[in-house]
């Protein structure tokens, strides 16, 4: 029989992919993006390591806003007795009042109050308006607490009630941003070690008194895991000279 027909010749030609030939192209296909992803994965973390620093050239801008129409004053520091505390933007705990972060955006010097969090943070507690760290409606007050995904050097000690602080008679003089000369005042989040992990992972955006920015690698001002843990409650001054031994070795950099 002849099986050079005009029908068999075109069976062949239409004749479908067989499994081994199936799985070849699976496995190529699998193959090109086990080695792709790995790319995309640092072009996406570079993105977003120049938008974090975009974000904190905001927040240096409106910081000098504020010290414009507060003779040279600015809420740069940190809040109770433990530095690991330099984030916060609202605090039920005080009464509820806008502190540190939160004073920019009730002068209206903030009109995005994404540009207070970082786009590479994977903690909900850390990013903007989750359940774990809601922002409010416009002309709402919070009704929860809410971190910046940014922290300020925590050189000096902020009281919530700037008009009558606890145990003076006098309002109280926030520091100079003029003081900070050359010092890091803003960066990526250092109050524990795992706040590193959650972000770029291998160090952090940091910005300088001068208005200069830059990445500081982990290496350069990272700490004893046992020194460097999650904030306690209430806070405590235990762990200060670790956030002090960071931010000074920000200040070499």
């Amino acid at each position: 029989m002849n099986d050079s027909s005009p029908t068999t010749r075109s069976a062949r030609r239409h004749r479908g992919f067989t499994l081994v030939e199936l799985l070849v192209v699976i496995g190529v296909i699998a193959l090109l993006i086990a080695m792709l992803l790995p790319a995309l994965n640092r072009s996406r973390e570079s993105a977003h390591r120049v938008a974090c620093l975009s974000n904190l050239r905001q927040v240096y801008a409106a910081f000098n806003l504020y010290a414009m129409a507060n003779h040279d004053q600015v809420p740069i520091g940190y809040r109770t007795a433990s530095k690991q505390f330099n984030s916060m933007v609202f605090s039920t705990t005080a009464g509820n009042r806008w502190v540190l972060f939160g004073l920019l955006f009730r002068a209206k010097l903030i009109d995005n109050p994404n540009v207070f969090f970082c786009p590479s943070e994977n903690n909900p507690k850390f990013m903007y308006n989750t359940s774990a760290n809601p922002w409010p409606d416009p002309g709402v007050l919070p009704t929860a607490n809410i971190q910046a995904g940014y922290s300020a050097r925590p050189q000096y000690e902020i009281p919530d009630t700037l008009t009558n602080p606890p145990g003076s008679s006098t309002p109280f003089t926030m520091p100079r941003l003029s003081g900070f000369k050359d010092e890091a005042i803003f960066a990526d989040l250092t109050a524990a070690r795992t706040r590193i992990d959650t972000r770029h992972a291998d160090g952090i955006n940091v910005l300088y008194a001068n208005g200069s920015a830059r990445y500081v690698r982990l290496s350069a001002f990272v700490q004893p895991d046992a020194q460097w843990p999650e904030p306690a409650l209430p806070p405590v001054s235990s762990y200060n000279g670790t956030q002090d031994a960071i931010w000074t070795a920000l200040d070499k950099e």
